[in-house]
């Protein structure tokens, strides 16, 4: 007897030789096609040669019914259209979720050098993100690593290389600066990353790690003690604009400008037309005053919560 409430059967993976305008690219990419790289152009060579030897792995697209978005294979897959092939042989997976098919690129590119730390962790960042909205709740690193089946560490030290600066998270990303260093250069604040990134590039991990550990250390204490502002003279404020009704509420009332002109010692117009547009820029004195001090308390409260992660200085 038919039950309308039961569970639909799964349907079980299949091998297929499916057109090429019928596979489209992955919702998201973990590691982006480099097609000046030799493994891209070794590869799209043999496709050309011999066709594909390997079958790419994908599921039906739910966001373009009728086709099938690459799972595993973007390389190959992106060979072939710029091989103009007709087909492409694929393992056709009917059950996965988005949660999976990022799990399944990190499980399957885990053992490429190609893909870079700084691109395991933005894909990690990902599924952090989907697990957090799907259950309503902060996804923890246990999550992730139940989904994808790496350490707990290894998924910390990834996710920490998105504390780097950008600029440095790219020279990660080039080789320039050794992953042990990078993961190390990462706890410290920002502000103190710039300090120490030449170094980075240029030591060995074994010379680098000891010295940004003892800064690291000595940043920590000040924070305990309340002299975060010995270890911040180069802050730099961030111009920003201020919000349009404060503006227009101060040209309405002209409430600020006589005060600030006169605390100031302005003495020509030209001084009150700069100090004008510092005040709008959030770059005058009271403004970077409050930015300095929630840059503090932020980076305060960052290395406080640090303080339980081991610093080895043998390392």
């Amino acid at each position: 007897m038919y039950d309308a409430d039961a569970p639909m059967p799964e349907q079980t993976d299949e091998f297929r030789l499916i057109p090429l305008d019928q596979i489209i690219e992955p919702w998201v990419v973990l590691r982006v096609v480099n097609r000046e790289s030799i493994e891209y152009l070794e590869l799209r060579d043999s496709l050309a040669v011999v066709g594909p030897l390997n079958s790419i792995c994908v599921r039906p697209s739910v966001r373009r019914p009728g086709c099938y978005e690459v799972v595993d294979g973007l390389y190959r897959h992106t060979a072939a259209v710029e091989l103009r092939l007709p087909a492409l042989p694929c393992i056709v997976k009917h059950n996965l979720t988005d949660d999976d098919v990022l799990a399944i690129q990190i499980q399957a590119n885990a053992l490429r050098p190609e893909t870079t730390a700084v691109e395991y962790a933005r894909q990690i960042k990902r599924i952090m993100d989907a697990l957090t909205a799907r259950q309503a709740a902060d996804a923890t690193l246990a999550d992730v690593s139940n989904l994808i089946h790496k350490n707990v560490d290894w998924i910390a030290d990834q996710l920490r290389l998105l504390v780097l600066r950008p600029d440095i998270q790219k020279a990660v990303e080039r080789g320039e600066i050794p992953l042990k260093s990078a993961y190390i250069l990462a706890k410290l604040p920002r502000l103190h990353q710039g300090q120490l990134v030449e170094l980075a590039k240029t030591a060995s991990a074994r010379e680098f790690v000891p010295v940004a550990t003892r800064l690291l250390k000595q940043i920590q204490e000040a924070a305990r003690q309340g002299r975060l502002h010995d270890f911040c003279k180069d802050f730099e404020p961030v111009p920003h604009l201020r919000p349009l009704k404060e503006v227009l509420a101060e040209y309405r009332e002209h409430g600020l400008g006589g005060l600030a002109l006169t605390k100031a010692g302005s003495q020509t117009a030209v001084d009150g037309w700069y100090l004008a547009l510092e005040w709008t820029l959030n770059l005058d004195e009271e403004s970077i005053r409050q930015q300095r001090e929630k840059v503090l308390a932020r980076t305060r409260a960052n290395l406080l919560e640090r303080r339980a992660e081991p610093c080895d200085d043998n390392e």
